[in-house]
């Protein structure tokens, strides 16, 4: 899916859009953000691509798969 898309599905503002990249670059911490909950709701939710573990931070966190997720559709 092409990001642009999964941002307006996720229903993420353009302030938002424009800090994805330092998020994916680790340079701003992402978890807590209002991206990071637009994001999180979207994929555990929305499109329950996030695993439940995942979602429940047994396996991974959240916000690290999400980040890997959009970055490995950046790719």
């Amino acid at each position: 899916m092409f990001i642009p898309t999964i941002y307006a599905e996720a229903g993420l503002n353009r302030e938002e859009v424009e800090q994805m990249e330092d998020f994916i670059n680790g340079e701003v911490d992402f978890y807590g953000t209002s991206a990071y909950e637009k994001l999180y709701e979207y994929f555990a939710f929305q499109t329950a691509e996030m695993p439940y573990e995942v979602a429940k931070a047994r396996t991974e966190t959240p916000d690290d798969w999400i980040l890997d997720r959009i970055e490995g559709e950046l790719g």
